[in-house]
């Protein structure tokens, strides 16, 4: 008997159900500047390349502020402002000299080309009085590997005699 389509079309139906999507989208302001920052997270489980698009909605027509869906495409307006950091599963949009006019509706939207899954798009409203400034560490990351040193120390410096409960 060939197994070769049932696995296909069972590989093919586990991509799609577990591919990229957006887990977490959320701004806030750098300093110095003020430089507002939008992280867009996502959970990605294949090596294709991935294209991304951000925009704005103030209200009117949303506005491409920038997007690699097509050719790399700046918004005149953004040209010498935007700008994006790129890691596995994290898309930043760096926007510089943030002020009160740049407030809106601002939307994060993924795909990855030859994939069988479809657009993820995710919005957040920023206002510029409402925005929280950056840390340089999550104590609520606990996706990363210091929460776990750090309980591992705890009892190191327990057993040394530097801390009593």
């Amino acid at each position: 008997m060939n197994y070769f389509l049932p696995v296909t079309f069972i590989l093919s139906v586990l991509q799609v159900t577990d591919c990229q999507k957006i887990t977490e989208l959320t701004a806030c302001l750098m300093k110095p500047g003020p430089k507002l920052r939008i992280d867009c997270r996502y959970q990605n489980i294949t090596n294709n390349p991935m294209r991304y698009e951000f925009k704005v909605n103030r209200g009117g027509e949303p506005q491409i502020i920038l997007s690699t869906f097509n050719v790399n495409f700046f918004s005149d307006k953004y040209q010498n402002r935007a700008s994006t950091y790129i890691s596995r599963g994290l898309v930043q949009l760096h926007l510089e000299r943030f002020n009160a006019s740049d407030a809106g509706l601002y939307t994060c939207s993924l795909s990855i080309p030859n994939d069988l899954t479809i657009n993820q798009t995710a919005s957040i409203k920023v206002l510029k009085d409402k925005l929280w400034t950056c840390g340089a560490v999550s104590v609520l990351n606990f996706g990363t590997s210091w929460p776990l040193a750090l309980l591992l120390s705890l009892n190191l410096l327990r057993a040394a005699g530097f801390m009593s409960f």
